[in-house]
């Protein structure tokens, strides 16, 4: 068994009973998202492994089901692992691109994602149900087929925020899948939503976390801590925000492609006039290339946010299950620094923001435990806590800024008027000479 997979396994096994947050109506706002793991064959360590040992030959199939179907699902997780082609293969993790669509009409357009979505209402089903209906409008992929997809468990309920905790969005809810089969099944894609989909390699976020890399993913502070009238005029006050990110080479199942195509016209051509051109009309069309032909050098992908929290919960949990009875801290150094997003901590553009937020996080380190603020579990990383702390680092901001401007106004006032005294005078004795 690969050092991958054995992770894999570790994982698994600790993937405990997750803990959920209610929803309280009428605000029922709720959202699953599907981690889809999938072990893709070593081809060349399978042909390896399977030399000729005066093995009979083998008659050819008879089947007439789809290939990824050929293989006899596993009654149980132990029996799927003891599969050769799973012990030396390859784990991988699928990603989305959503589909670019303008700002005004989706949150996340463009990202990197997890397939999933919303839940309407309570009368949809549950997350899982939720988890499995999205990522089959989205992807194609049917998670609730057990021949096909097993969900071997949920990672906590997290509650996200927006503006660094002053809008409330939603409650989403985590689930891990694992595909039984050494095939995947035809990817069927919504153009309207993803823009392609992504296989990335377990080896390549455990590589990122032993050893981080600073790639960086700049946000203006005004869109998430000012309001919407006043964030243009305080864009350059407040400067950037530098968040980690993990870069993933661009190697897409597919690809979305526009394409103009000519429609006909005839509401306004007389009927007895011949059809031309000029009565042609262009509309754009989305076509899915699933045989894309893609540049080596092409821009990386970059996850970060949200989709990078969930994937450093979910191998947080190599080494073991999370204590759930340890009380909770604001910002425990020594456990973020194990986890996949905190590779590298936010930097700031401005200097004094960066230095309170430093100050801040050292001081709580050092208070050790933050008093009446309840924690969602000790599986969800410290990040809201850190968001809190860029808003305190933000007021000592402004109020650090209007004292050195007050000292500043203080300290040139004597200045100041003895030079307009004495310009005043000078002026006065200019025109007291110019009189005869």
């Amino acid at each position: 068994m690969t050092t991958d997979v054995q992770v894999l396994v570790s994982i698994i096994n600790a993937l405990g009973v997750p803990k959920k947050i209610p929803s309280h109506p009428p605000k029922y706002r709720r959202a699953a998202v599907a981690i889809i793991i999938r072990i893709r064959p070593d081809h060349a360590q399978s042909a390896h492994d399977s030399k000729p040992r005066n093995r009979q030959p083998q008659q050819p199939s008879q089947s007439k089901q789809p290939p990824y179907l050929d293989v006899q699902p596993p009654e149980s997780l132990d029996e799927f692992f003891a599969q050769p082609w799973v012990q030396s293969g390859v784990p991988e993790i699928l990603f989305i691109e959503r589909a670019n669509r303008r700002p005004t009409d989706h949150r996340w357009t463009g990202h990197v994602a997890l397939p999933g979505g919303k839940q309407v209402s309570s009368l949809d089903g549950g997350d899982q149900e939720t988890a499995a209906r999205e990522t089959t409008e989205e992807i194609g992929l049917d998670l609730a087929d057990p021949t096909l997809f097993r969900c071997v468990g949920q990672l906590d309920d997290r509650e996200l925020w927006t503006s660094f905790g002053r809008v409330f969005l939603m409650v989403l809810a985590p689930f891990v899948y694992l595909q039984l089969t050494p095939k995947t099944p035809p990817l069927k894609p919504q153009p309207d939503q993803v823009a392609s989909v992504h296989w990335q390699p377990l080896s390549l976020f455990l590589d990122r976390l032993a050893h981080p890399q600073w790639t960086p993913m700049v946000i203006n502070l005004s869109n998430k801590l000012a309001p919407r009238f006043s964030r243009t005029i305080l864009r350059p006050l407040l400067g950037t925000m530098a968040l980690h990110s993990i870069e993933m080479p661009y190697k897409p199942e597919f690809i979305l492609r526009y394409q103009q195509e000519l429609i006909k016209d005839t509401s306004e051509r007389h009927p007895h006039t011949p059809y031309t051109a000029l009565h042609a009309k262009t509309h754009t069309v989305a076509v899915v290339d699933h045989d894309p032909d893609w540049d080596l050098a092409h821009r990386p992908l970059k996850l970060w946010g949200l989709t990078l929290q969930m994937l450093a919960d979910l191998l947080e949990l190599k080494d073991g299950p999370i204590q759930l009875d340890i009380r909770h801290k604001v910002w425990d150094s020594g456990r973020m620094r194990r986890r996949l997003d905190a590779g590298h901590l936010p930097g700031f553009s401005m200097v004094d923001m960066h230095f309170w937020v430093r100050a801040l996080l050292k001081f709580h380190s050092w208070q050790q435990t933050e008093k009446n603020k309840p924690s969602q579990s000790n599986r969800v990383g410290s990040w809201e806590s850190y968001y809190r702390m860029v808003k305190q680092a933000f007021v000592c901001v402004v109020l650090g800024r209007a004292a050195a401007v007050a000292v500043l106004v203080k300290l040139l006032k004597v200045p100041m008027l003895r030079m307009l005294q004495t310009s005043v005078v000078r002026h006065h004795h200019k025109v007291i000479k110019r009189v005869p």
